[in-house]
């Protein structure tokens, strides 16, 4: 590609294996959404909002069918996206 691009590899840190685990029981889709995710954070996690004063991200993705909205909290570094948590977004009342 033009310009040496390269994605970073993603890495599901623990507590986001364990609740991502607890999710696919509630969320059919959510293997689906979360490949769309990836995609994404792979190629430009800096286009997520950014917690100020860290170097933590925020993920959110939309509801679909069968899995709701999601917030999916990262980290990264010119390698590697560490995924560290993922968790239902609140519904809106």
């Amino acid at each position: 590609m033009a310009g040496g691009f390269k994605a970073r590899t993603l890495r599901e840190e623990k507590q986001f294996a364990e609740e991502k685990a607890k999710l696919k029981h509630s969320a059919k889709r959510l293997d689906e959404v979360l490949s769309g995710l990836s995609w994404t954070l792979a190629r430009r996690p800096d286009s997520f909002p950014n917690v100020p004063g860290l170097k933590l991200y925020l993920a959110k993705t939309d509801p679909f069918p069968g899995t709701p909205a999601l917030f999916v909290w990262f980290t990264f570094d010119e390698d590697m996206v560490y995924l560290l948590s993922i968790e239902e977004a609140a519904r809106p009342e």
